[in-house]
């Protein structure tokens, strides 16, 4: 579908995992299967709580059509079991300038609320800040109850964040091509850094740091350490973040793509 249509969304490097876990509400996913036994069609939805903790659940969906299927109610029918869900939110990303597939978004009732922005650094490298009384090593098994509680008090305060469970942060430590860093102040953990081994690249996850230790440069420090020896990175971004944005910018990250986050309310 994507080699038809460079518009579709690749699948999230994590998909396995979500789909392993406890999120994934499998008997939700769908794929639509031609006569010839060759998929045309998929979607698929993951449950996230906010921290909050508001009565109404966000489902992250996805729902991709191949192109000689569209206009046909395909997609329509791969997400019907997801729109008769009753008190969700259902969210969804286009990239910008994908007007079929914000179109059919908002034929299902689906409304502009955000954008992310999809940032790459392309390996120059920028100076570190000097800080001797921070500590940066690789978190181990040990640490998931120290991360656990670092996810949950690093984004309280960010608006639209979404909390993470203990077997995600236990599924951090699973394989080889994790890699996550603590940063460590006068004994204490102060902020993480997660992402996934793209070779001689990073796919960023997360870069969070306590709301007491913001603006000291700790968070440069986290990615300037994981950048190391690296030849590239990805990330994504809250367009209306604009700090973390200035943080990455500041490193040489630079825009490559924005998605528009729409959301439906049943």
């Amino acid at each position: 579908m994507r080699a038809a249509d460079p518009l579709v969304e690749p699948f999230a490097q994590r998909l396995p995992v979500v789909a392993t876990g406890p999120r994934a509400l499998l008997p939700l996913w769908r794929v639509a299967e031609c006569e010839d036994g060759e998929l045309d069609g998929i979607a698929f939805a993951a449950l996230r709580e906010a921290r909050d903790g508001p009565q109404r659940s966000t489902l992250e969906i996805y729902a991709a059509v191949a192109p000689r299927l569209r206009r046909q109610g395909v997609g329509r029918a791969l997400l019907e079991p997801l729109l008769s869900l009753p008190q969700v939110t259902l969210r969804a990303r286009v990239r910008d300038g994908h007007e079929d597939g914000r179109a059919f978004l908002e034929a299902l009732g689906f409304a502009e609320v955000s954008a992310q922005l999809s940032l790459t650094w392309d390996g120059e490298r920028r100076n570190a800040p000097d800080l001797p009384a921070l500590r940066i090593r690789n978190a181990v098994e040990r640490d998931r109850e120290v991360l656990e509680r670092l996810s949950n008090d690093a984004w309280a305060d960010i608006p639209d964040s979404f909390s993470s469970r203990a077997d995600e942060i236990a599924q951090l430590f699973t394989k080889e091509d994790r890699l996550v860093l603590l940063a460590e102040a006068d004994g204490r953990a102060i902020g993480y850094f997660a992402a996934l081994r793209l070779g001689r690249a990073l796919g960023i996850e997360e870069v969070a740091v306590l709301p007491a230790f913001r603006r000291r440069g700790v968070g440069r420090a986290l990615l300037a350490a994981a950048l190391a020896g690296k030849e590239g990175a990805v990330l994504s971004v809250g367009e209306n973040n604009r700090a973390a944005r200035a943080l990455y910018r500041s490193l040489g990250f630079a825009l490559s793509a924005r998605r528009i986050v729409l959301e439906r309310q049943q």
